[in-house]
């Protein structure tokens, strides 16, 4: 019987011990003063990023599909847009390749951008899931979930007022 307890401790508490991160969420909306077809234009073009978000200080465009951004803090990202759905003002993508720790510090990205009307004025609502940059158990400070959690939470909110800001 002590022997059946045993094992059955160690089959429950095994998999505990193999947890790792969580993934993580940040979901901001704001409202543009702007209609929604001047706005969406900006989101949707390729590499206007550039020019609304003051993390942004340049963008290369590889292909169609991708774009290489650097931010203010020297950190390069690649940006892979998954869908840009025209009639529904939404763009999906997810950060490709490599992504720097000086960049962002999370290992995978995805996010969606919606552009909705709101009377004369442009709701933009910007979506991001993530996992931190060390995916590991103990994650050293500068690579954990807080990290991760407040430096994307930084990027989209920049980029949401530099459109309310009407750049």
């Amino acid at each position: 019987m002590k022997l059946l307890i045993a094992i059955l401790s160690l089959a429950i508490a095994t998999p505990a011990l193999a947890h790792g991160p969580t993934p993580r969420k940040t979901d901001e909306t704001v409202t543009v003063k702007a209609n929604a077809e001047s706005v969406w234009a900006k989101v949707s073009e390729p590499c206007a990023i550039a020019k609304w978000h003051p993390e942004v200080t340049a963008c290369e465009k590889v292909d169609d599909k991708t774009s290489n951004i650097t931010l203010k803090n020297g950190g390069k990202i690649q940006q892979q847009v998954d869908e840009l759905d025209v009639a529904n003002k939404t763009l999906s993508y997810r950060l490709g390749g490599e992504i720097a720790l000086e960049a962002l510090p999370v290992s995978s990205l995805t996010g969606r951008i919606k552009v909705d009307a709101d009377g004369s004025n442009a709701k933009v609502s910007w979506m991001a899931r993530f996992y931190r940059f060390d995916t590991g158990n103990e994650p050293p400070e500068g690579q954990d979930d807080e990290t991760a959690q407040n430096a994307v939470d930084g990027f989209i909110k920049a980029g949401l007022a530099g459109l309310e800001a009407g750049k």
